[in-house]
C-alpha cells in the first residue's frame, strides 16, 4: 500500500514506480550480460542502457498514474500515491513522464543502437497504449500487460548484440509466462480494491479466483518449461543455475498446486505472491552469475 510522500522529491520518486522500474533495469541487465557471454562489455553501451531503462521505466510509471489517478484515488492501495493525494498536479506528472520517456529512449537509442531504442519504445507505446486502458475493459488485460513486461531482456541482448540470440529469447518467454502466476496472486489479494477501481481482472469477473488459480497453473507450467531449457545451456548439470532453478521452480510450483485448491486459495496467494517475488530476481541473478564467471 502505498503511503503520502514525506516531499516533494519523494513524492516525484514515487511517481516512477521504483520497484518496477528497478525490475526492468535487471531484467535488461540480465539479458545484456547472459546474451553470448564471450562477447566484449562495452562500459558506455552498459550505461546507456541501464539508466536509459531506468528512465523509460520510470516514465511509463508516472504516465500510467497520469491515465489512472482517478482508479488510484477509489483504492485503498494506491489513494496515497502522489497524484491522488494532491502531492502533484497531473499536468506535471504527464510532463515528468514525457520528459523521462524521451530522455530514456533517446539514451538507449543513441547509446546502446537503434533495435534497443525501438524495442524500449515499443515496451512504452504497448504498456501504455494496450495494456493500460484494457485493465478497465477485459480480464485478458493480463496477458496483454506480459508481453510489454518481457521485452526488457531482449532490450539487453539487442543493447549487446545488435541483434536478439536465444538465450534473449528465452529470457523473453521466462518473464512472460512468470508474470501471469505473479499477478493473479496479486488479483486473489486484492480483488475488492480492483473492483473499487474498475479493473476488469480476473478475480473481478470471477471472484472464486477459480479462473486466476487456472492461469496461474497453465503458464507456470510453460515458465518452468523455458527455465529448463535454459539450464542446457550449461555444459554440466552441477552447474548452480541448474539447481537453484530447479529447487525454487518445485517450491513455487508447489505453492501454485496450493492456489488452486479452493480451500487454500486466500491464504495461499500471498506466499504464492511473495515466491513469485523472490523466485525471478533469485534464477535471474544466478543465471547472470553462473553465465558470466
Amino acid at each position: 500500500m502505498s503511503t503520502p510522500a514525506g516531499s516533494l522529491p519523494a513524492a516525484f520518486w514515487e511517481l516512477t514506480k521504483p520497484r518496477l522500474s528497478f525490475l526492468s533495469v535487471l531484467t535488461a541487465l540480465a539479458g545484456y550480460f547472459c546474451s553470448n557471454p564471450q562477447a566484449p562489455t562495452d562500459g558506455k553501451v552498459l550505461v546507456s542502457l541501464a539508466i536509459g531503462t531506468a528512465l523509460a521505466a520510470g516514465a511509463c510509471g508516472a504516465l500510467n498514474m497520469w491515465m489512472e489517478d482517478r482508479a488510484d484515488a477509489k483504492m485503498e492501495r494506491t489513494k496515497n500515491r502522489p497524484i491522488p493525494a494532491g502531492l502533484i498536479s497531473p499536468n506535471y506528472s504527464l510532463f515528468f513522464g514525457t520528459i523521462l520517456l524521451c530522455l530514456g529512449i533517446t539514451l538507449v537509442w543513441y547509446g546502446a543502437n537503434p533495435l534497443a531504442g525501438q524495442l524500449t519504445a515499443a515496451t512504452a507505446i504497448s504498456y501504455l497504449f494496450l495494456y493500460t486502458p484494457l485493465k478497465t475493459r477485459t480480464s485478458w488485460c493480463t496477458l496483454v500487460g506480459s508481453l510489454p513486461g518481457a521485452i526488457p531482456p531482449i532490450i539487453g541482448t539487442a543493447a549487446k548484440l545488435g541483434a536478439i540470440d536465444r538465450m534473449g529469447w528465452l529470457l523473453f518467454a521466462l518473464l512472460f509466462f512468470w508474470q501471469v502466476p505473479h499477478f493473479m496472486a496479486l488479483a486473489v489479494m486484492c480483488r475488492e480494491d480492483y473492483a473499487r477501481g474498475g479493473f476488469k481482472v480476473a478475480t473481478v469477473e470471477d471472484p472464486s479466483g477459480k479462473s486466476a488459480a487456472r492461469w496461474a497453473l497453465i503458464f507456470i507450467i510453460p515458465m518452468l518449461f523455458v527455465a529448463g531449457m535454459i539450464a542446457t545451456e550449461f555444459p554440466r548439470w552441477t552447474s548452480p543455475y541448474v539447481w537453484i532453478s530447479f529447487l525454487a521452480g518445485v517450491w513455487f510450483f508447489k505453492l501454485s498446486l496450493d492456489f488452486a485448491l479452493p480451500a487454500k486459495r486466500s491464504s495461499a496467494a500471498k506466499p504464492f505472491f511473495i515466491a513469485s517475488i523472490i523466485y525471478l530476481p533469485l534464477v535471474l541473478l544466478t543465471l547472470t552469475l553462473n553465465r558470466v564467471f
